[in-house]
């Protein structure tokens, strides 16, 4: 038992450490983007390290993108606009509780929306 107390204390000492990111509240620029204040800026180019940061961090990912979440007359609006926005978009949230928006920003493809939540510890 007593074992067991100090590992959780550990457990909880390095979880202080690293900083975890949260919810945040989503605050859009004038393009419809965002991106979560805690985010580490990563390039293209650095997938390992972003790769290591989510899991630093324990999260599960779910990305969802414009094209196939919104409907039809919402995707058109964005990809026939002249001056692309996607600030009338509302991302779908997967299916399950906890999950916070990390990240809403363009793509090749259109925008995305970054969705995580905390992963479940068996």
């Amino acid at each position: 038992m007593v074992k067991a107390a100090a590992l959780l204390l550990a457990e909880i000492e390095r979880l202080d450490r690293v900083g975890l990111i949260s919810h945040w509240p989503v605050k859009r620029d004038e393009y419809g983007m965002f991106q979560h204040p805690d985010l580490p800026d990563f390039d293209e180019g650095d997938g390992e390290k972003c790769k290591a940061w989510v899991a630093q961090q324990g999260l599960q990912l779910v990305m969802v993108s414009l094209e196939t979440d919104a409907p039809e007359e919402i995707a058109d609006r964005y990809f026939q606009s002249d001056m692309p926005h996607c600030g009338y978009w509302e991302p779908g949230k997967p299916e399950g509780d906890g999950w916070f928006c990390l990240a809403i920003h363009d793509t090749d493809d259109g925008p995305v929306c970054w969705w995580a939540r905390r992963e479940v510890q068996p």
